[in-house]
Parts: C-alpha cells; structure tokens; sequence
C-alpha cells in the first residue's frame, strides 16, 4: 500500500469513528424534543444561507451560524448542527471526499462556540461587547482552511502529503481569507440577536415548574 493510499484509509477510519462516536453522544444526552427541534431548525438556517450566498465564494453565515449554535445550546447540539450542515447542504452543492472534511471541521465549529460560552464569553449589543467573539468566528475560519485543505491534500493522492498540503493553503488564501473576514462582519451584524433568540429557547426548555403542595387532609366528610 503507498503511503498516499495509507493516508487516505487511515483518514477514513478516524472520520468515520468520530463522527460514529458524535451521534451516539447526542443520542445518549437524551435532548429534549425543543433542542432536537433547534437543532434542526439551525441546520435548515445555515443550509439556507450557504445556498442564498453561494455566488459569492466562502462568505457565507455558515459558520457563524454553528458557532453560535454551540454557544447557545452546548457542546453535543453544537457538534450535531455542524455535521449535519455540511452534510445536508452538499446535496446542493454536491457530495465528494470533501464533505467528511467539512462535516469535521463545521462540527468542531460548534464545539467552539460551546467551549467559549463555557469559557464565559458574554457578547453583547454594543460593537465592542461585539469585537471578542467576532475575532474567534474570523480564527475559525482560518481553522476550517487548515482542515479543508489538509483533507484536499489526501484525497489527492499525492505522495507528498506536506507539499500537497502548502500547495493548497497558498491556492486557497484569498478565498480564506474572504471567509475569515466574513464570519467576523456576520457576527458584527448579526451574532447577539441569535444568540438571544436561542439562549431564550434554552432557558424555557431548563425551566422546572414547581411542585404543586398538597392540601392538607380535613376530618369531615367532603360533601
């Protein structure tokens, strides 16, 4: 086997693994039928604006969408509108060895917003309550391109992994570069007010009614 085929089986097994592993953690989380219903509905948002942008190359909401997916809803609904994003859309766009690759790096977009609401990030309404979680959405961007072009890099074939890889890195940095920037003028524009949306979501679906308290029992008869 050359090395090339190698890379590519490996890569394969080790995709197919995680994503195994991401659905069977969003399936024993047990989500209620409110998030598995947000979760859905994201995928169909980001799916849309992928489509409505597409005659512009790699602006798109996309990204800030799963982002924020995973900042309001946690780590597991994150993960899963990343991974389905990818996936559903590229029946549109159409499917190949790339979609793997944009279904992991999508999915660890969602992770990412997970892990900064985590992390105590608070944006809020003003531009520089703005400004920090923007330049995060800008470096995921700059993440997705690593991930996408190392994937383009083995599925090429190549037996040079490495130049394949650069090759591709320095093709792609204007079209990057566009994603980056965009991501960081969708959230700008747009990013607090889905994050309200959702995060309204989220605490009605944690809210407990209390328990009612019992009346106390009488000694005569009820008429």
């Amino acid at each position: 086997m050359s090395t090339a085929a190698g890379w590519q089986l490996a890569s394969a097994v080790l995709l197919l693994t995680v994503f195994a592993a991401g659905f069977a953690w969003f399936e024993r989380s047990r989500p209620p039928a409110r998030i598995v219903a947000a979760v859905a509905a994201l995928v169909a948002f980001a799916v849309i604006g992928r489509v409505l942008f597409a005659p512009f190359p790699n602006v798109k909401p996309t990204t800030d969408i799963v982002i924020i997916a995973g900042f309001a809803l946690g780590f597991a609904p994150g993960w899963m509108v990343g991974v389905l994003t990818a996936l559903v859309s590229n029946f549109y766009f159409s499917q190949g060895p790339w979609t793997p690759w944009q279904m992991l790096a999508w999915g660890l977009c969602g992770l990412l917003g997970a892990l900064l609401a985590r992390g105590g990030m608070k944006p809020g309404s003003s531009l520089t309550r703005r400004l920090p979680m923007a330049l995060w959405c800008a470096a995921a961007g700059a993440v997705y391109a690593v991930i996408i072009n190392f994937g383009s890099a083995v599925n090429l074939a190549s037996s040079d992994i490495e130049t394949s890889f650069w090759v591709q890195l320095t093709t792609s940095l204007p079209f990057d570069i566009a994603h980056s920037v965009a991501n960081f003028a969708f959230f700008m524009l747009a990013g607090p007010l889905l994050i309200r949306m959702l995060e309204r979501l989220r605490r009605r679906e944690s809210l407990e009614w209390p328990v009612p308290v019992s009346e106390p029992a009488h000694s005569s008869t009820p008429v």
